[in-house]
């Protein structure tokens, strides 16, 4: 794996941008154009997040994609009054599509937690993607977790931080979706082109698990092809690690991954 970190010159931010990218190499690099995985990071995190904490070189070099993944704050990855994240992604994926030798097929996206809503998000308004990875996701501002997170000292103090936060990004000043941030006028808008879904939560995960099961719910009333896995772990790096390889591994080689039960 080649380790690279790009300042981009955004002009829909007018600012620079970090990037971290992560490229095949060695004995075993995958032939070009590579397939790529865009990867968003959690809120209170940045790129660094999938290379310290979720061992995403060694899976570039076992699975052999590019994988890149900007820092952009704690935005949801969408356009709102204070930045257009959102604008910046597609900026950024056009430009480096002529810099680096990516494939157009076999493209994907992945997020985690707040990631998770702008990878959602940004596969299915952009059409880039044949799929997308979502783990431990926050999409519903609205929706209460399970009451179990308050004797979890770290969900609960999580909730509590960006409960107000998550609201003022999703929603306008009369409590409605922002355009972009409502699912299921993504998931209607998207008809004939939706990518295949794979959403991962642990089932001690009491602030993501509602999110997952409700948005599982909406995607089988819109027909799209969503998958929920299922697995031991909560709201952090230690279930994330293992959830984003089998993500990896969902999408590149067809995998189950390590997760052992599905829901139905």
């Amino acid at each position: 794996m080649i380790r690279a970190s790009l300042s981009f010159p955004s002009v829909a931010l007018l600012r620079p941008v970090h990037v971290e990218a992560a490229l095949p190499h060695g004995i075993c690099e995958a032939p070009r154009p590579w397939r790529s995985l865009w990867a968003l990071h959690c809120a209170l995190s940045d790129a660094s997040l999938f290379f310290e904490d979720l061992g995403a070189g060694a899976l570039v070099d076992e699975l052999g994609f590019a994988l890149i993944a900007p820092s952009l704050g704690n935005g949801f990855f969408l356009n709102t009054p204070g930045e257009a994240q959102a604008d910046f992604l597609d900026e950024i994926f056009h430009a480096l599509a002529e810099i680096l030798p990516l494939s157009p097929e076999g493209r994907a996206v992945a997020g985690v937690s707040m990631g998770a809503f702008g990878a959602l998000r940004w596969a299915l308004a952009s059409g880039h993607f044949t799929s997308a990875a979502l783990i431990s996701g926050m999409y519903f501002a609205d929706l209460a977790p399970d009451g179990r997170y308050a004797r979890n000292h770290g969900q609960r103090a999580l909730y509590r931080a960006f409960r107000d936060a998550m609201r003022r990004a999703l929603l306008d000043g009369a409590g409605k979706p922002r355009p972009g941030a409502d699912p299921a006028r993504l998931l209607e808008d998207a008809a004939g082109h939706l990518p295949a879904l794979h959403i991962f939560c642990g089932e001690e995960d009491w602030l993501a698990l509602p999110q997952s099961l409700a948005l599982e719910r909406l995607c089988a009333a819109y027909g799209a092809s969503a998958t929920l896995t299922l697995s031991p772990g909560g709201h952090d790096r230690a279930y994330w690690r293992g959830a984003f390889k089998a993500a990896c591994e969902a999408i590149f080689s067809g995998g189950e991954g390590p997760c052992p039960r599905s829901s139905m």
